[in-house]
């Protein structure tokens, strides 16, 4: 594996605070099942902890869409340009009825743990109407994805795997998330809102991302 953020971190060593500190929107678990998951997975990660981090349940998310710092004009994003967009996100999804995704397998990836979602053309209409949503509400955004891939992490790696003790640990850690969680592999949701919030990330001294949840939007209501 690779460490996690290796030349992705929003600021430097001298950047003020606020630059590690970026606005998202998110979808957050809150079912119970979800939540016992990644308990079995972390029962896994925790064991390789020189190779990747565990992702507390309280952090754990999918992104849908991430936001630039800066509007347009030079405006740094803040509050009021986040009620703005809240309401244009609630246009938006006034009419998407909620949906169940699966969640799972998990698998190591280059520099996280990764735990796929599907089926992905729900989402991806989630993800074409928050852009819409955003967009209206006066906020840029970094260019669309083609694909939107949906997932969320597990665990983000700490450090490359560049020696043969440490590539020997990666390669069990591997074969311990193909083949652990079993059985039940996957488990299921519905997605019901999304968040607005707050990302703060932390790439010292292990990384991590946090967030303050600002405003939910709710999909269609029966």
């Amino acid at each position: 594996m690779r460490k996690f953020m290796n030349g992705k971190a929003w600021g430097t060593t001298d950047s003020p605070d606020e630059d590690f500190v970026r606005a998202h929107v998110l979808w957050l678990p809150k079912e119970p099942q979800v939540f016992a998951y990644f308990a079995r997975i972390a029962e896994i990660t925790s064991q390789y902890p020189e190779i990747i981090t565990t992702i507390p349940a309280p952090d754990l998310h999918m992104t849908i869409q991430q936001i630039r710092p800066h509007t347009a004009d030079g405006t740094r994003v803040d509050d009021a340009l986040l009620d703005r967009a809240a309401d244009a996100l609630r246009r938006q999804l006034a009419d998407l009825p909620p949906f169940r995704i699966e969640i799972g397998p998990a698998r190591a990836a280059r520099a996280a743990g990764i735990v796929e979602i599907w089926p992905e053309d729900n989402v991806a209409e989630l993800y074409r109407r928050v852009r819409a949503g955003l967009t209206a509400g006066g906020l840029e955004l970094p260019p669309a994805e083609e694909h939107f891939w949906p997932h969320m992490s597990c665990g983000y790696s700490v450090q490359d795997t560049d020696t043969p003790e440490l590539a020997a640990r990666s390669d069990l850690l591997a074969n311990a998330l193909g083949r652990s969680i079993r059985p039940g592999i996957r488990t299921s949701a519905t997605v019901s809102s999304i968040w607005l919030v707050w990302e703060r990330q932390h790439p010292e001294p292990l990384p991590r991302y946090t967030f303050d949840r600002i405003h939910e939007i709710h999909l269609a209501r029966p």
